[in-house]
């Protein structure tokens, strides 16, 4: 970044700060939201587990006929990269490598006809960014997440757990990319307060817990008290100001939490049994994968552990992510058949024993689980993957494409139109798949297709919160499904 160009984005920045106080949120943090009648929770916690990078669903969740690599095959003729293998529940099928998840498959529901209009093209940011938050991007106010709304909404189970915690970003804000994954994860418009409590990498504990070296407790509790009267002598307007207060919560959370049940969570190493977190493992890592350097499914299955530990501790609303990096993970522009068969084995134990350990400890019922991603995937229009045109995937057949060699066997298109999410516990019917797929390409829904906006509605009825709840914002109503008018498939629940 040149110098010139610094220094216009912090103007620009500044300006931004200076006018954020002024009415951009109308109501107090503290409010009640304004709904219609809600209907019964059927479920009290959340947990989303969250695989960005664009998962292709006829390998995982929507298996298609298995084709295997012959040089100079034609793209129509490319179906599957894997055979498919039953599951717990009859007549659902799963694809081969994830033998974890379809152990469990008899208490989750798959829906196979998530459908979008938008054509995203390569754009996976603009896609993570109306799955996080129901909205297009850009909306005109910053739009809060899932995770924001349901925490606000529905506020902490437990009063000494954060209402929406968030497990395997790292926090990073070195590029704009990073910056904007930082805005669709957060709290937009609602204010710091309901922010997502960070944690980065469970298998390294949060520094942030601990005192510092030498710190006694009442020393920190002397220089907190110290730095509260030092804030009451500010003039009247900074002191009774809205945002003030929001950030001084922020530092009575801070060190409420050092002795939180957060913190007792991390102790996983010593309660829990060598196999149970053996059980959370990749089954692959390291210098076996095709995509070196970027081996996160440790990360991402302590993560879940972590998880577990929390929601027995009285979390409200968790999200996991296997981080998401661009050309990285599920984002395959290349080798797609072998890289998924890798990154299923990243991701399958650890899901499937999180399923079942939530089953077994009676908090399944309760609890709500998520699997999404951003979007699907399809055969590549042009030998060049993530080189199509926005919205050439989503019609193409791949009659006039030629697959000449093994780096292009795989599915490296980005598909928009239709792609899939997996529930399991919460209220959700349990060994049922919603919706169906075209057996061929473009494999678009043919049956019972559902808006993003209808799946969120789903998730909000199942924790109690009807699809009109809003905040206001700029003295109007912003709500948690677009315009509030989110309509539950009542289909999917049982």
């Amino acid at each position: 970044m040149k110098r010139r160009q610094f220094l216009q984005g912090s103007v620009a920045g500044a300006a931004a700060a200076l006018a954020w106080p002024r009415g951009v949120e109308s109501s107090p943090s503290s409010a009640a939201p304004s709904v219609s009648s809600a209907r019964a929770a059927r479920a009290d916690a959340v947990v989303v587990i969250w695989l960005p990078g664009g998962v292709a669903q006829t390998d995982t969740w929507d298996p298609k006929q298995f084709t295997p690599y012959t040089t100079g095959m034609k793209g129509s003729d490319l179906l599957g990269t894997c055979e498919s293998i039953p599951t717990a529940a009859d007549g659902i099928r799963l694809g081969k490598g994830l033998e974890s998840i379809a152990s469990v498959m008899d208490r989750g529901t798959i829906l196979r006809s998530l459908t979008n209009d938008v054509s995203f093209g390569a754009v996976h940011l603009k896609a993570q960014y109306f799955m996080m938050t129901g909205y297009l991007f850009p909306v005109g106010v910053k739009a809060p997440s899932l995770g924001a709304a349901i925490g606000r909404t529905l506020g902490r189970r437990d009063p000494a757990v954060p209402e929406y915690i968030y497990i395997g970003r790292d926090i990073d804000t070195s590029d704009n990319e990073k910056l904007f994954i930082s805005e669709y994860i957060g709290p937009g418009f609602y204010g710091v307060n309901h922010g997502p409590f960070m944690i980065p990498d469970a298998t390294q504990g949060l520094a942030t817990l601990e005192a510092a070296a030498g710190m006694p407790r009442a020393r920190i509790d002397r220089r907190q008290q110290l730095f509260k009267q030092i804030s009451d002598l500010s003039e009247r307007e900074l002191r009774d100001s809205p945002k003030a207060r929001e950030y001084l919560k922020t530092i009575e959370d801070a060190r409420a939490m050092m002795d939180s049940p957060v913190k007792a969570a991390f102790n996983y190493r010593a309660e829990e049994t060598a196999e149970t977190i053996a059980a959370y493992e990749p089954k692959v890592s390291g210098d076996q994968l095709l995509d070196p350097g970027y081996d996160y499914g440790r990360r991402f299955g302590h993560g879940l552990l972590l998880a577990r530990r929390l929601i027995e501790r009285g979390a409200r609303m968790i999200q996991v992510e296997y981080q998401y990096g661009p050309f990285k993970g599920f984002d395959m522009h290349e080798n797609g058949g072998p890289r998924m068969a890798q990154m299923k084995q990243q991701i399958d134990g650890p899901i499937g024993q999180f399923i079942k350990d939530l089953d077994e400890r009676g908090l399944l019922d309760r609890t709500l689980v998520v699997l999404a991603t951003e979007f699907g995937r399809t055969i590549a229009s042009q030998p060049a993957a993530g080189a199509e045109p926005d919205g050439s995937a989503e019609t193409h057949t791949g009659e006039n494409l030629v697959i000449e060699r093994e780096s292009m066997y795989g599915f490296h298109g980005h598909f928009s139109s239709t792609s899939c999410m997996l529930f399991f516990g919460g209220g959700f019917r349990k060994g049922f798949v919603h919706g169906k797929t075209a057996d061929r390409h473009p494999m678009r829904a043919i049956e019972n297709p559902v808006r993003l906006t209808d799946a969120h509605a789903t998730i909000y009825q199942a924790l109690g919160i009807p699809p009109d709840t809003h905040y206001l914002v700029e003295d109007r109503p912003f709500h948690v499904t677009k315009d509030g008018k989110g309509e539950p498939v009542q289909e999917l629940l049982a």
